[in-house]
């Protein structure tokens, strides 16, 4: 099992890291229904650049077809 709450993940830029921060659920782009596919996943973002990461449950599954 993988606790998140004991792990920092990290986005490198050239030499230096960034912290990734857990996205609010409140985002507008929640409720993007490309994202139906994540149900049970947590989205950290990049603080520096915003690109996102998805973090899933043990188990948890992706359709063979996902959004680009």
């Amino acid at each position: 099992m993988f606790d998140l709450q004991t792990v920092k993940l990290m986005h490198r830029h050239g030499g230096e890291r960034f912290p990734m921060e857990e996205r609010s659920s409140h985002d507008p782009a929640a409720d993007d229904p490309e994202r139906g596919w994540l149900h049970g996943g947590r989205i950290f973002r990049c603080t520096r650049c915003d690109e996102e990461v998805t973090v899933l449950p043990p188990g948890q599954g992706v359709p063979d077809e996902t959004p680009a």
